[in-house]
């Protein structure tokens, strides 16, 4: 018998396709699953179980009268709320949007997603405006780990990762500005894909990401459904002019082709970071499995080319993203300053002091990590390195120090573009997950999923104790 909790996305479309499963029996086990897990981890916030039962039931009346069932037909999904959903609230993460209107319309991501078949159960939880590397708020509360509840998921896609490692969903969308879909499917046990820079469209949206440092994403726990999510979600829209064109071939047919023996760059520090012990060793553990795969693995001095200022680096780099915030909010901040949690409305006022020398400097910084990352794609097809430099951390947030910066190994492919992707390596010895990252040259995605998927194969996906149990 399949376990419908920790069957993939891929999977439980394949029976409901195959008429093996209604969406109306998937949508009542899944909202069973909720109702018994989320409690503890407080994953998924805006839950409409009514709305999702009454598509779940005309969905399966249209299946059974011979209703074509699409690639995702009947498959409950949760979305980031950071992002419109069609009849949810989006809050933003932060009690100053807590009693925000139902969205009017889908953002283009989600709208995708609802065309191939997919059915929104609810929102995920994220800290305000995805500003945190931990996952809470004052509208919702605190996100737990299901591998342990003292534990964070990270953030800011920590509700869509626990909602995905628990088996609460097989898929739901995230968004990684600086690693936050990455680091928190590393800190959960998942698969964490962030595609070249425009790939899936942002938008609609009244004040564009102009900085072009986010990514909007899939959480999954397979590569193959973050394959399977890329070719239904890629493609231009005029919502986002910056948005790419369709790819020409699918990903999923992708995963089929055994890579080339390939040149892969390991590095594991960037000059800016000092891991753990236990991610060392899955960095370790995962050259072997490229050697024995047949890759040409070797060790590089390259460093970040801001290696000895990195905290300084990050420190105007989130200051230029806390003025974009700032500027999404400007109206609401300044009539209503006392409704933003006190630590967000403090970010705020420190991104609206943004100057234009700060401006010049942080892109200045942009154009020398373009020319960094282009100097390693030169050299190499792909870059191994750790996800995070540690394990997960409090649920209340790390203790941040100068080499333990959990956006150290993420955030600079955010800021040049370039494909990245997290997959999980096993258990640290105190039982939590650990990953590693594999970046790839601009546009490769696919070749990014075929070694993943790879490694996938042979590194496996355990599945949390806490959750997995019940």
């Amino acid at each position: 018998m399949t376990d419908l909790s920790f069957a993939t996305a891929t999977e439980l479309a394949a029976m409901i396709r195959a008429r093996e499963l209604s969406p109306l029996e998937l949508m009542r086990h899944t909202l069973d699953r909720v109702a018994s897990i989320n409690g503890d981890l407080n994953a998924v916030v805006s839950l409409d179980p009514q709305r999702a039962l009454d598509e779940a039931t005309a969905l399966t009346d249209r299946l059974a009268h011979g209703a074509e069932p699409g690639p995702l037909a009947g498959l409950p999904i949760a979305v980031k709320d950071l992002e419109d959903a069609e009849g949810f609230p989006t809050t933003r993460g932060t009690k100053a949007f807590r009693d925000a209107p139902p969205a009017a319309s889908d953002s283009v991501h989600v709208a995708r997603l609802r065309a191939a078949g997919a059915i929104v159960i609810g929102k995920t939880n994220a800290p305000p405006m995805g500003a945190a590397i931990a996952t809470h708020n004052e509208a919702f509360g605190i996100t737990r780990n299901p591998w342990n509840l003292d534990k964070s998921p990270g953030g800011s896609s920590g509700g869509a990762a626990a909602a995905v490692a628990a088996g609460l969903v097989s898929l739901a969308t995230a968004g990684d500005g600086g690693g936050s879909t990455r680091i928190p499917a590393a800190l959960c046990g998942i698969v964490g894909f962030k595609p070249t820079r425009g790939r899936i469209p942002h938008g609609p949206a009244e004040i564009p990401s102009w900085t072009q440092h986010s990514c909007l994403t899939p959480m999954t726990r397979t590569v193959r459904d973050a394959a399977l999510h890329l070719d239904l979600a890629a493609g231009f829209d005029p919502a986002d002019p910056y948005s790419l064109p369709r790819p020409a071939k699918s990903y999923v047919d992708g995963l089929a082709q055994r890579p080339p023996a390939l040149r892969i760059v390991v590095h594991r520090t960037l000059g800016v970071a000092e891991p753990e012990p236990a991610v060392l060793h899955a960095v370790d553990r995962t050259i072997e499995v490229l050697r024995e795969l047949g890759h040409d693995v070797v060790e590089d001095e390259i460093v970040h080319p801001h290696a000895e200022d990195f905290p300084a680096a990050v420190q105007l780099r989130q200051k230029v993203l806390a003025y974009q915030r700032f500027a999404a909010v400007a109206e609401e901040f300044a009539a209503h300053r006392d409704r933003f949690e006190p630590w967000f409305a403090d970010l705020l006022d420190h991104g609206s002091s943004v100057t234009t020398a700060e401006l010049s400097r942080y892109w200045e910084y942009r154009g020398q990590l373009d020319r960094w990352a282009a100097g390693l794609f030169d050299r190499c097809d792909l870059l191994l390195t750790p996800t995070t430099p540690t394990t997960a951390w409090p649920a209340e947030g790390p203790d941040v120090q100068r080499r333990t910066i959990p956006i150290a190994f993420t955030a600079p492919f955010n800021d040049t573009g370039n494909p990245a992707i997290s997959v999980p390596t096993g258990l640290s010895p105190d039982g939590l997950p650990c990953a590693v990252q594999l970046v790839a040259p601009h546009h490769r995605d696919d070749l990014l999923l075929r070694v993943a998927a790879d490694l996938e194969q042979v590194l496996g996906a355990p599945r949390p104790g806490i959750t997995a149990r019940r």
